[in-house]
């Protein structure tokens, strides 16, 4: 690649600055628009397009503008909004073991930021605590509001897992495995989903489908494997 310096030519750079005294500003704006900036080495009949372009005074304004944005954008500080503060301030709860304050805390954050990525956030866990605790109505409630909109992979998965195992209508619990494999972020956590479809079809005495999804996982070196040959000896007892 030939590495010739590209001297802007000053006569230019000034009639850009101070213009002819005699043109109107549109046609100022026109000119500056239509007639790239010179350099040493090229006639501006060589110049191509893509010359054109980048020595087009426009250009080079928005470049050096964005390049100074995003320089800017990096390096201002990063601070927390309130409602991402007050989330973090429930999960301190959770950490100490302080279940009911965390779920207040939690339900705080529901009610207090509303539509933001915290509330979303804090209507999982609040999901996956009610999950836990057998209040299927109101995590099915929690997590079907929260789940496509979470921001992480990983909470994405266990949301979708919890509704495949609560929703009353298979079709729909199948549709929500679906949706936790292709957020899953391993083979492993697939095979799990693969295996949880199974046991839901068994549990709906569906044996053919449950047996042709679990034959086709490899579950040598899977860590689910008690899960596999629990689900796999359910299926095989049914009619």
């Amino acid at each position: 690649m030939l590495n010739y310096p590209r001297n802007l030519d000053q006569n230019y750079i000034n009639y850009l600055i101070i213009g002819n005294k005699h043109m109107s500003l549109a046609n100022k704006v026109k000119e500056m628009i239509s007639n790239p900036i010179s350099v040493s080495y090229k006639e501006k009949k060589e110049y191509s397009k893509l010359d054109m372009i980048v020595l087009n005074p426009v250009f080079l304004f928005l470049l050096v503008a964005s390049v100074t944005w995003s320089a800017w954008d990096v390096s201002r500080p990063q601070t927390s909004s309130p409602a991402d503060t007050a989330l973090s301030n429930a999960m301190i709860y959770f950490e100490r073991g302080d279940f009911d304050n965390a779920v207040l805390q939690l339900e705080s954050v529901v009610e207090d930021y509303e539509r933001t990525s915290a509330a979303t956030h804090a209507k999982f866990y609040l999901g996956r605590t009610a999950f836990i605790n057998g209040n299927n109505d109101k995590a099915m409630m929690l997590l079907s509001e929260s789940a496509s909109k979470l921001e992480y992979s990983t909470l994405k998965t266990e949301a979708y897992i919890m509704l495949g195992q609560l929703d009353s209508d298979t079709k729909k619990a199948m549709r929500f495995f679906d949706n936790a494999a292709k957020n899953a972020l391993s083979e492993n956590e697939k095979t799990y989903i693969s295996i949880l479809k199974a046991k839901r079809l068994v549990a709906d005495n569906n044996k053919v489908k449950a047996l042709e999804i679990l034959n086709s996982l490899d579950t040598e070196n899977s860590q689910y494997i008690e899960l596999f040959e629990e689900v796999y000896g359910t299926a095989l007892t049914l009619n």
